[in-house]
């Protein structure tokens, strides 16, 4: 197969994927939008795995192309100051969530199933360092020693945030984003200042339009339709949202295809219900988890990226995509500030971007493949500021 050739089905790939998620990723629906046989592409390509790993392999050298313009961009900046710093990490997520929008979107859906299946992702881990070598090399100029671990915080953070960004335009969340990225680019030091002094009335800002937007789909208390959509639900963490069919939740039922179908008509109605149901239970759950680790807190935080990415495809879902970006952090503040700053804790603003530099790290832990040992991502934030803070007062 030339070498276009094989271009054109990793497109009609990634086209599958953006326009219907990772459950849209079939051998047949890529023939078809294609313009090719099952079988052509069979013969071309192999199997479903074999067309994931070429998509991987794609995406990855996209990275690599990404990353050296990048460090063109930045060659002549100080992104030793924290402003310019800041405004390079939104011009980033910016570029991400527009024009290359397909290639982030692509990429987040293959992070997010490859938490579940990471054998099922051949290559994610070479994807994954690509993504963390572009801040690297855009940093080693102007931070020397530093470069490294600011880097590896900064692509964790942006690997969280991504989703958010392709999913929301509203001003409330571009301000607090901009508030936590600052605290990003000044390596959580101090306790704040600017946006970050108002952190709580822009967190409060992004929850006051979810409050009276009613969920996708009506799901009374005590109702047959609702409990089997906590039960979709509970799938859509445990095995993913491609796990979604009517066989398959009457299976975990227990009851007939027909009896599901009484309830949710088409497989969209099952999401639906599904992603209602998933919104409550993560607000109930939120507001009563202690940290974003643990195979527990991780399978949420993926739900989380579930409903932001299925809001890039659904407008109904963007307010409840902005109220789990908002809740970041919500109830572990004293906890996490205490771990990165020390007896005198850490400002709202500084402890969100730590969880959300965490919650990225983790889902690039569950993708990978086998798991790699590093240090604790929030051990190695507290080491960053202690470092950056001694450096600044020695002049």
């Amino acid at each position: 197969m030339t070498s276009s050739a094989s271009a054109g089905l990793v497109n009609a790939a990634r086209t599958c994927i953006v326009q219907s998620g990772i459950h849209g990723l079939s051998m047949r629906a890529v023939a078809r939008e294609a313009g090719r046989s099952l079988g052509s592409l069979n013969y071309h390509i192999g199997d479903k795995i074999d067309l994931i790993a070429r998509l991987i392999a794609e995406e990855t050298a996209e990275r690599q192309r990404l990353a050296e313009a990048w460090r063109v961009r930045t060659d002549t900046l100080d992104l030793a100051d924290p402003c310019v710093l800041a405004a390079v990490i939104a011009a980033f997520l910016d570029e991400a969530a527009t024009t290359r929008r397909d290639c982030t979107l692509a990429g987040c859906e293959l992070l997010l199933d490859a938490g579940l299946d990471p054998a099922g992702y051949p290559g994610l881990a070479g994807l994954l360092e690509a993504e963390d070598g572009l801040w690297a090399d855009c940093l080693a100029p102007a931070l020397g020693a530093h470069a490294t671990a600011f880097a590896a915080v900064i692509s964790a953070y942006c690997r969280d945030e991504l989703p958010f960004s392709l999913a929301l335009d509203s001003s409330d969340y571009r301000l607090l984003r901009a508030a936590t990225i600052m605290r990003v680019a000044e390596g959580f030091t101090g306790q704040g200042q600017g946006l970050a002094l108002s952190f709580d009335r822009l967190v409060a800002r992004c929850g006051e339009a979810s409050a009276d937007v009613r969920l996708p789909v009506d799901l009374p208390p005590g109702a047959r339709r609702t409990e089997l959509a906590a039960l979709i639900a509970r799938m859509i963490v445990e095995q993913g949202i491609g796990s979604i069919s009517h066989r398959a939740v009457a299976a975990r039922a227990e009851t007939s295809n027909s009896s599901v179908a009484h309830h949710f008509r088409t497989r969209e109605d099952l999401l639906q219900a599904g992603m209602g149901s998933l919104i409550l239970g993560l607000r109930a759950e939120l507001q009563t988890a202690d940290r974003p680790g643990g195979e527990r807190g991780l399978l949420l935080i993926r739900a989380t990226h579930s409903i932001a990415l299925s809001a890039v495809r659904d407008r109904a879902l963007l307010p409840f995509a902005l109220d789990m970006r908002r809740r970041r952090a919500e109830n572990v503040r004293e906890s996490i500030g205490r771990q990165i700053g020390g007896a005198a804790g850490l400002d709202g603003a500084g402890c969100q971007a730590a969880v959300i530099a965490l919650v990225g790290h983790g889902m690039a832990a569950m993708a990978r493949q086998p798991a790699v040992a590093s240090v604790p991502m929030i051990d190695h934030i507290a080491a960053l500021r202690t470092a950056l803070t001694q450096a600044a007062d020695q002049g």
